[in-house]
């Protein structure tokens, strides 16, 4: 259970709430390792997501037990710990992040003499820090935010030169091939790089040779900062809004940026708008709910489809919508009344809104699943369809059931 930000009841966190947890961002790095230097108990859900996601055998963990704590014995533990790591890891990875946890940040410890000791005795390893800290949730930098700038921040500082090439960042999901934006770029000769469609730690490296960073979204927007000033890289931040004129905004500026050709700009848009009313139709008139883990800003999704013929009945959004654009997402506005019965007719986006309303069909999305844009929009159509299909089909097995 976690309470949201307005000091209101507890909401429950959602088992199925992405398959993200701070080792799947952090292992975005390709030939990357993480050591987790932490007690126990912080270790257990990360242990089990990574049997769970198949990436058991890029993950170690150091247990802390009281006595390391009070004594500061851990911090050898930490160095010899890491350096068993990198000799018995087949193949050695190319970067060792030495994960650490609240207890670390209240103790106050300073692990630059681990990592440059570690590189030192290693000299093809590149190892550096980052923090699982739930406790900056409400107060200084924002988990999410420092997470996606630390990654980054471990980049080697020297600049090389620009490639056609554009990053995106902030984001842990890459986007999607067909999506217009990689489109647009392939055509025209740019490579669309996201660190986690790669597998080789230079690809990691080549970040520094972009000539644009795409920011998916806010959590992104302090390291495209870092990167802009480090590589003297220009960032175009926010991606990820389904607003048809943001939409159109990120394409021209993305062209302009690089000096390519706008594409047919009003033609996708009234297409993509002919697909959502079609849509619209054959669900005939069953209602939406959204919530900001399927898209960051479900207000301007709802806008979106009310525009295009659909029925939104409610969304659960975050105060980020209303104070912080930088906020760190996740904390649902606890709604006055909630439907907890089984097969309400509704078809919910998002897994928060489904358990809040009891959907009878649910889209499985989160954090837009890479598919931003008019090819993200087109994908909806689709799933809502597919939803909307198998929620009758329910409804049928149902009627039969009772005779």
């Amino acid at each position: 259970m976690i309470t949201d930000n307005t000091g209101g009841l507890p909401r429950y966190c959602h088992p199925y709430h992405g398959d993200w947890d701070v080792a799947t961002i952090a292992l975005d790095i390709p030939e990357s390792r993480i050591l987790f230097v932490c007690p126990v108990s912080c270790a257990r859900n990360i242990c089990l997501n990574a049997y769970k996601g198949n990436y058991k055998d890029r993950i170690d963990v150091l247990a802390l037990s009281e006595d390391d704590i009070v004594s500061g014995n851990y911090e050898e533990k930490t160095l010899a710990a890491a350096c068993h790591v990198l000799d018995t890891a087949a193949p050695r990875p190319k970067a060792l992040i030495l994960y650490v946890s609240c207890i670390d940040a209240m103790l106050g410890n300073d692990h630059t003499y681990q990592t440059e000791e570690i590189m030192a005795r290693y000299p093809d390893v590149n190892c550096f820090v980052l923090k699982m800290c739930p406790i900056t949730r409400f107060s200084g930098d924002l988990p999410l935010t420092e997470l996606q700038h630390d990654m980054y921040a471990a980049l080697p500082a020297a600049r090389v030169p620009k490639q056609k090439l554009a990053a995106f960042i902030g984001t842990n999901i890459a986007p999607d091939p067909q999506c217009e934006l990689v489109q647009i770029l392939e055509d025209n000769g740019y490579r669309a790089l996201h660190i986690q469609a790669c597998d080789r730690y230079e690809d990691y490296l080549a970040v520094r040779s972009s000539s644009l960073n795409l920011c998916m979204m806010p959590f992104g927007r302090s390291a495209g900062e870092l990167l802009q000033e480090r590589y003297g890289t220009p960032f175009i931040p926010y991606l990820l809004k389904y607003d048809f004129t943001n939409i159109r905004s990120v394409i021209t500026g993305m062209c302009s940026a690089l000096d390519i050709p706008v594409p047919d700009l009003d033609t996708m848009e009234e297409e993509t708008r002919q697909i959502l009313g079609q849509c619209a139709d054959q669900i005939h008139g069953t209602e939406l709910v959204i919530d900001s883990s399927a898209t960051l800003f479900p207000d301007a999704l709802r806008n979106t489809l009310v525009s295009c013929g659909f029925h939104v009945r409610r969304v659960y959004a975050d105060d980020i919508q209303r104070r912080d654009p930088d906020a760190d997402s996740g904390s649902i506005l606890v709604p006055g009344k909630r439907s907890y019965a089984a097969d309400e007719d509704v078809i919910a986006i998002g897994m928060v809104s489904s358990s809040f309303e009891g959907a009878c069909a649910t889209v499985n999305m989160f954090y837009d699943n890479g598919e931003w844009g008019h090819y993200g929009l087109r994908k909806l159509a689709e799933r809502i369809l597919d939803a909307y299909h198998s929620r009758k089909s329910s409804a049928q097995v149902r009627k039969e059931a009772r005779k």
